[in-house]
């Protein structure tokens, strides 16, 4: 109970929307133990304390997805460097990028926008300027703290040139980094930063946390509830200037959502 409330305190986005939330206006107030009883109850489950990986994947839609993936990448660090919160992106291949949310508590907040979200626009990568569909795949992954040691001969690290912008440094030398784990053939591919030793520990630490998943039954089979959601979570239409939450069964500005005129984890 210490540890929790301490963290609550530390964390100043996470506090506030957990006391509005629970129309709580006074932290004091939560010295009363119905209050304490109150949050834990109302808002907090198991695991709730986890931080977590939010992890981008382009599905159908061509190059229009990828350039979305980006789009979508952009704003969610836009929105955590507004609010403060501690994350490390990871910019990938295979039309993947990954942030890294380390604030405790943040898988609870963020846990509603895994599924897939379909896009509809005029592609401007497509000089017919036709309406598209495309759809992402958006997975939040509870980051588990457990201690997993990797057996150096299980894996394989491969150093190649990263791919597109960055500087000429980024560009000309072997600062990306591809793992495989080879008992599993998971692979991780990382080359978010200039630095090829800290692309190698970022692409270490998720390789590490999902083996563990592969691993773990009861882990695998948790987070699997969320991944296997086939529903839309959102539908954005750049058209109709327009977002239909499906799940709450609401609609948004779509302008004011992208530029953070709305805090979408509010709404």
């Amino acid at each position: 109970m210490i540890n929790f409330f301490k963290d609550l305190n530390n964390i100043f986005y996470i506090r506030e929307y957990i006391l509005k939330k629970n129309n709580i206006f006074n932290f004091n107030d939560f010295d009363n133990s119905t209050y304490k009883d109150k949050i834990i109850n109302k808002f907090f489950y198991k695991n709730s304390d986890l931080n977590c990986y939010l992890e981008i994947s382009s599905l159908a839609g061509g190059n229009d997805s990828e350039d979305l993936n980006i789009y979508f990448f952009n704003f969610y660090l836009k929105w955590l460097n507004k609010k403060f919160f501690s994350i490390e992106s990871i910019k990938n291949f295979n039309n993947k990028n990954t942030i890294f949310i380390k604030n405790n508590y943040s898988f609870s907040l963020f846990k509603d926008e895994n599924g897939v979200h379909r896009i509809i626009r005029k592609n401007p990568l497509n000089s017919s300027n036709k309406i598209q569909t495309s759809y992402l795949n958006i997975n939040i992954l509870p980051k588990f703290d457990k201690n997993f040691i990797l057996n150096n001969n299980d894996i394989i690290l491969e150093t190649f040139k990263s791919k597109g912008a960055g500087g000429q440094h980024v560009n000309t030398t072997n600062s990306a980094v591809r793992i495989t784990h080879k008992p599993t053939n998971i692979n991780v591919i990382c080359q978010s930063e200039r630095s090829q030793i800290k692309n190698k520990f970022l692409a270490i630490e998720i390789l590490k946390y999902k083996i563990f998943i592969k691993n773990n039954f009861y882990i695998n089979k948790y987070t699997n509830t969320f991944k296997n959601n086939k529903k839309y979570i959102k539908t954005y239409n750049f058209i109709n200037n327009e977002i239909i939450d499906h799940i709450k069964k609401k609609k948004f500005n779509l302008n004011f959502y992208f530029k953070n005129y709305l805090n979408f984890i509010e709404l």
